[in-house]
């Protein structure tokens, strides 16, 4: 595990894989961690850490405040979570802003961050960068993103490479897909099936053989944690999966055995909207090899979900 008098600096990211990763930080009592913020950022995964933290308010695009922050900080560590919403490229007026963020962004802050020494910089992307494989997805594979968003996320990756390429920089990226649990937004498949039988109510869903490869938070944090595990060379790409899918039905009966619940879910209620694979896994013998991280059970997770939505549905009351 990284060392806790290292000097820690993470973009934000108005999500709940950036608002664990901090909050375990903040709770292993690590001291110097920084966060570059948004103005106008929703703090509500956070509002009772913000005291142990260093705040910095910047927009990407200003790239002298950024190396004055930078050389301020002087970073060992980068985490670099900043993404837009998911959603936005649906609407073509965020277009420009959706690739300022995922792409401008990161371009900005690796060109100020390769200025500096730093023992690890770990980019922050998505599996939706592969979209459809007919095999249990490998790091190696074909990148064929199908959306505007998934375009910017692979266009960030590719600049991640092209970096380190170039100057030969301790740089990785991690590509999460279906991770669940503590904050995560209530519109996800997870939260939303936990809070409609909290409520007794029956969830609506779209079709129930959907299949995703789950990964719960903690796992993730945990390889964040352990970057300095890593034995290889310099840009490495690591799939943080668990290598077993669940379809949408084995989720949902899941989640209606833990609650006790006879209320049964509305499916096809819920338009599908782009096509979905057959198989949605991650071959993880590179990630498991280097790591040597042992991801858990998702039916123990669920279980400690349930009470964890059960003890904080005020949360989800906005």
């Amino acid at each position: 595990m990284i060392w806790k008098n290292k000097r820690i600096l993470i973009t934000w990211w108005n999500g709940f894989v950036w608002a664990n990763l901090v909050r375990r930080l903040v709770n292993l009592w690590y001291q110097n961690i920084s966060l570059i913020l948004r103005e106008w950022s929703n703090f509500w995964r956070i509002n009772d850490i913000l005291d142990n933290v260093s705040v910095k308010y910047w927009s990407l695009t200003d790239k002298e405040f950024l190396e004055k922050i930078v050389k301020e900080i002087k970073p060992e560590i980068i985490y670099h979570l900043a993404a837009a919403w998911a959603y936005i490229w649906r609407d073509w007026k965020w277009v420009s802003d959706l690739f300022t963020t995922n792409v401008l962004w990161t371009i900005n802050l690796l060109n100020v961050c390769k200025d500096i020494w730093f023992e690890y910089f770990v980019n922050t992307w998505s599996s939706s960068e592969y979209w459809i494989k007919n095999h249990p997805i490998k790091e190696d594979d074909l990148l064929e993103p199908n959306n505007e968003y998934w375009i910017s996320k692979a266009s960030a990756t590719m600049y991640c490479s092209f970096i380190w390429k170039k100057f030969s920089l301790p740089i990785y990226t991690f590509r999460i897909f279906s991770a669940f649990w503590p904050y995560e937004d209530k519109s996800r498949l997870i939260p939303s099936l936990m809070l409609k039988y909290i409520n007794n109510e029956a969830p609506e869903l779209s079709t129930p053989n959907s299949v995703r490869d789950f990964i719960f938070i903690d796992d993730i944090v945990n390889y964040y944690l352990n970057i300095d595990l890593i034995d290889g060379e310099f840009w490495w790409i690591f799939n943080l999966w668990t290598w077993h899918q669940h379809s949408i039905w084995e989720i949902v009966e899941m989640v209606r055995k833990i609650s006790k619940s006879d209320i049964n879910p509305k499916y096809w209620v819920i338009s599908i909207k782009q096509d979905e694979p057959n198989i949605r896994e991650a071959d993880i013998t590179k990630t498991s090899n280097s790591f040597k991280i042992k991801t858990t059970d998702t039916y123990e997770w669920l279980i400690l979900s349930y009470h964890w939505y059960l003890e904080n549905k005020a949360l989800y009351q906005h």
